[in-house]
């Protein structure tokens, strides 16, 4: 049989639905007021008064960069070696010397001329195509010393990278020598031994620059080490 509730247990249950209900007026009145700041912050945000959590910024590597600068940086200099950034001897250099353009016997002038200053030249062609620059120097990673000499001897010379595994150069003469087929006067201060060389642009090591197919023929390089060949086994006397 229920109890008939008393006073007391009255006066109890109305005191739990006041607390329930404090209870419940405090919980929403967080939730407004952190609803409240949220709006105000994100409002700040948007209008550029404060940096957002997630304000940093994303960078894609451009994939086309590298192929925009196609021009290899000549080498750095090294406190360990006072050369590694100068000029190397022209008997250092190989070169194969190319005309570019349709006059006859461009290459071979030049090729004289280059004989006359030390470079080690090992022959003349014709470029497949048509040059109209002044210079054009074919090189390969190996190369970017030498090429940089080379290029040295030109009131202007355009250095390209190529696939070749060694050091030696193709050179272009264009259309542009052929106007005025002077070099470099030997005692102009841009030969100076002692003068680091510099490349005319924006530059990238060759690693990061991507190199061109290299011709289907090669220059040949006669400062390369040839293979030493074994001494022939000494035969066994017969007894």
């Amino acid at each position: 049989m229920n109890r008939a509730p008393t006073g007391s247990d009255a006066k109890r249950r109305k005191a739990v639905r006041r607390h329930r209900r404090e209870r419940q007026l405090v919980v929403f009145g967080v939730i407004i007021i952190a609803i409240a700041a949220l709006t105000f912050a994100a409002s700040a945000v948007y209008r550029g008064e404060v940096d957002g959590p997630f304000d940093a910024q994303f960078n894609t590597p451009d994939s086309g960069l590298a192929e925009d600068v196609t021009l290899v940086c000549p080498p750095p200099a090294n406190p360990a070696d006072e050369t590694a950034d100068k000029p190397l001897n022209p008997g250092e250099v190989v070169v194969r010397v190319n005309n570019g353009t349709e006059v006859p016997g461009l290459a071979g002038t030049t090729q004289s001329t280059l004989d006359g200053r030390g470079f080690v030249t090992v022959g003349t062609a014709n470029w497949p195509r048509p040059y109209d620059g002044i210079a054009l120097i074919y090189f390969g990673e190996s190369g970017v010393q030498h090429a940089y000499t080379l290029a040295r001897q030109f009131q202007d010379a355009e250095l390209v990278l190529d696939q070749r595994p060694d050091i030696t150069l193709d050179l272009v003469v264009g259309q542009g020598f052929a106007d005025n087929p002077v070099l470099r006067e030997p005692l102009a201060p841009e030969l100076s031994p002692e003068l680091a060389l510099s490349a005319d642009g924006e530059c990238r090591p060759a690693g990061l620059v991507v190199a061109v197919p290299a011709p289907r023929t090669l220059p040949e390089n006669p400062l390369a080490e040839a293979s030493p060949t074994p001494s022939p086994e000494p035969e066994a006397d017969e007894g």
